[in-house]
């Protein structure tokens, strides 16, 4: 007697969730009732520093919002846009919430026009969203991104205290300017290795500390160095 009392208790109570949640679908299906609105956005990213707010106003939902009346391919699309957004991805859930995924670029180093400071990202992908202050220990270009952009950046990141910034001439080869006035012209074939013997002449005489106006590593032989008067 007992099992088909809870049977049909069981039974009973089935029937009503079964209809409750029918109802439910039915009804953010029609685009009514609260179930068929957007509750919260939640937007998760890789990168702690990273400012979500472009990324909500990307999206162009808010709270109240009809769950139908989200095209969640093209909201995917609007944030993979916005700067500094590698890659996204977009979920929408039953109880009305959506959550954003957000990968980051990576900031290796920065772009001067001279006025404004644009990041650049670990592949050497310019990201437009331009600053007017330069990140502290940051290298910097002018000009234009080398080709070898990452060999560069992790062989002068060791002097990244010293550097201004890295300028091209005549797309052939590279000087770099010095905070303290100096200035390195970069031989055009292994600018590399040039770098590397300033980084140990550094370690063992502090060159770029010095009075220093100028230090020409073009020929492979000798270092010519000018000092200021």
């Amino acid at each position: 007697m007992k099992k088909t009392i809870f049977f049909w208790l069981y039974f009973i109570a089935s029937i009503i969730l079964a209809v409750y949640f029918s109802v439910r679908i039915i009804t953010s299906i029609m685009g009514r009732g609260p179930v068929s609105d957007v509750k919260h956005i939640s937007i998760l990213s890789d990168s702690r520093n990273a400012d979500l707010e472009p990324i909500r106003l990307a999206t162009g939902i808010s709270a109240g919002t009809k769950i139908k009346s989200v095209d969640l391919h093209q909201v995917n699309n609007r944030v993979s846009k916005v700067p500094g957004v590698k890659r996204s991805s977009i979920r929408r859930l039953s109880n009305g919430d959506i959550i954003i995924k957000t990968e980051q670029h990576k900031v290796a180093a920065q772009l001067s026009d001279g006025i404004y400071y644009y990041p650049l990202s670990e592949d050497g992908t310019k990201i437009e969203t331009p600053s007017t202050e330069r990140n502290e220990n940051t290298i910097v270009f002018r000009g234009s991104v080398p080709e070898n952009f990452t060999e560069i950046v992790n062989i002068v990141s060791g002097l990244s205290d010293y550097i201004d910034y890295i300028y091209m001439v005549e797309t052939r080869r590279w000087n770099i300017y010095t905070k303290n006035g100096t200035l390195i012209y970069l031989p055009e074939n292994e600018p590399s290795v040039a770098i590397n013997k300033i980084k140990r002449l550094n370690n063992t005489h502090k060159i770029l500390s010095r009075n220093i106006e100028i230090i020409d590593m073009r020929d492979p032989a000798r270092i010519l160095v000018k000092t200021r008067k």
